[in-house]
Protein backbone atom coordinates (compact mmCIF):
# COMPACT_ATOMS: atom_id res chain seq x y z
CA UNK A 1 0.00 0.00 0.00
CA UNK A 2 1.36 3.51 -0.94
CA UNK A 3 1.06 6.34 1.90
CA UNK A 4 3.13 9.35 2.46
CA UNK A 5 2.34 12.49 3.89
CA UNK A 6 5.91 13.50 1.78
CA UNK A 7 3.89 12.32 -1.11
CA UNK A 8 1.06 14.73 -0.53
CA UNK A 9 3.48 17.75 0.37
CA UNK A 10 5.06 17.09 -3.28
CA UNK A 11 1.23 17.83 -4.48
CA UNK A 12 0.30 20.81 -2.83
CA UNK A 13 3.49 22.07 -3.95
CA UNK A 14 2.66 21.75 -7.48
CA UNK A 15 -0.41 23.65 -7.49
CA UNK A 16 -3.90 22.48 -7.91
CA UNK A 17 -3.81 23.71 -12.15
CA UNK A 18 -0.25 21.78 -12.57
CA UNK A 19 -1.34 18.25 -11.21
CA UNK A 20 -2.07 15.66 -13.32
CA UNK A 21 -5.60 13.43 -12.67
CA UNK A 22 -3.47 10.77 -11.40
CA UNK A 23 -2.24 13.20 -9.04
CA UNK A 24 -5.42 14.57 -7.80
CA UNK A 25 -6.91 10.88 -7.93
CA UNK A 26 -4.01 10.10 -5.23
CA UNK A 27 -4.14 13.22 -2.81
CA UNK A 28 -8.02 12.80 -2.49
CA UNK A 29 -7.49 9.44 -1.31
CA UNK A 30 -4.11 9.99 0.61
CA UNK A 31 -6.08 13.66 2.27
CA UNK A 32 -9.10 11.14 3.06
CA UNK A 33 -6.51 8.51 4.68
CA UNK A 34 -5.07 11.11 6.65
CA UNK A 35 -8.71 12.63 7.46
CA UNK A 36 -9.42 9.48 9.56
CA UNK A 37 -5.68 9.66 11.37
CA UNK A 38 -6.65 13.03 12.43
CA UNK A 39 -10.13 12.61 13.71
CA UNK A 40 -8.34 9.83 15.99
CA UNK A 41 -10.88 7.10 14.40
CA UNK A 42 -10.46 3.26 14.17
CA UNK A 43 -9.69 2.74 10.89
CA UNK A 44 -10.45 -0.77 11.66
CA UNK A 45 -13.62 -0.83 13.70
CA UNK A 46 -15.48 2.51 11.91
CA UNK A 47 -17.47 2.30 8.71
CA UNK A 48 -16.86 4.83 6.20
CA UNK A 49 -19.04 5.97 3.21
CA UNK A 50 -18.28 8.96 1.90
CA UNK A 51 -18.66 10.90 -1.34
CA UNK A 52 -17.09 13.80 -3.47
CA UNK A 53 -19.01 15.41 -5.71
CA UNK A 54 -17.67 17.05 -8.95
CA UNK A 55 -15.80 16.29 -12.37
CA UNK A 56 -14.10 13.90 -10.15
CA UNK A 57 -16.94 12.04 -8.08
CA UNK A 58 -15.41 9.60 -5.21
CA UNK A 59 -17.16 6.99 -3.08
CA UNK A 60 -15.02 5.83 0.04
CA UNK A 61 -16.28 2.78 1.38
CA UNK A 62 -15.68 0.34 3.99
CA UNK A 63 -17.17 -1.98 6.34
CA UNK A 64 -16.90 -2.13 10.27
CA UNK A 65 -14.62 -4.46 11.14
CA UNK A 66 -12.57 -4.56 8.41
CA UNK A 67 -8.74 -4.09 6.92
CA UNK A 68 -9.93 -3.39 3.65
CA UNK A 69 -11.82 -0.18 1.75
CA UNK A 70 -12.94 0.25 -1.39
CA UNK A 71 -12.43 3.47 -3.42
CA UNK A 72 -14.22 4.17 -7.08
CA UNK A 73 -13.52 7.54 -8.99
CA UNK A 74 -15.61 8.51 -11.63
CA UNK A 75 -14.11 10.94 -14.10
CA UNK A 76 -17.54 12.06 -15.58
CA UNK A 77 -15.67 14.16 -18.13
CA UNK A 78 -13.95 11.13 -19.46
CA UNK A 79 -16.65 8.35 -18.87
CA UNK A 80 -14.64 6.42 -16.97
CA UNK A 81 -14.27 4.84 -13.61
CA UNK A 82 -11.31 3.49 -11.81
CA UNK A 83 -11.57 1.61 -8.45
CA UNK A 84 -8.81 1.66 -5.97
CA UNK A 85 -8.66 -1.10 -2.32
CA UNK A 86 -7.04 1.82 0.69
CA UNK A 87 -6.36 0.69 4.04
CA UNK A 88 -4.69 3.12 6.88
CA UNK A 89 -1.36 2.53 5.35
CA UNK A 90 -2.51 3.63 1.68
CA UNK A 91 -3.96 2.62 -1.51
CA UNK A 92 -3.10 0.30 -4.73
CA UNK A 93 -5.01 -0.14 -8.17
CA UNK A 94 -7.41 -2.75 -7.49
CA UNK A 95 -6.55 -4.34 -11.18
CA UNK A 96 -2.70 -4.33 -9.95
CA UNK A 97 -4.36 -6.23 -6.79
CA UNK A 98 -6.57 -8.73 -8.77
CA UNK A 99 -3.30 -9.11 -11.49
CA UNK A 100 -1.18 -10.41 -8.21
CA UNK A 101 -3.42 -12.73 -7.24
CA UNK A 102 -3.44 -14.71 -10.42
Amino acid sequence: MFFSEIEMQKIIKKGYKNITLEEEIAFNILNFIHCIYLNKQDFYSEPFDSQLFGNLEMTFKKNACCLIGHCRAIIKNQNRTIDYLFTENGFELMKDVIKGQN
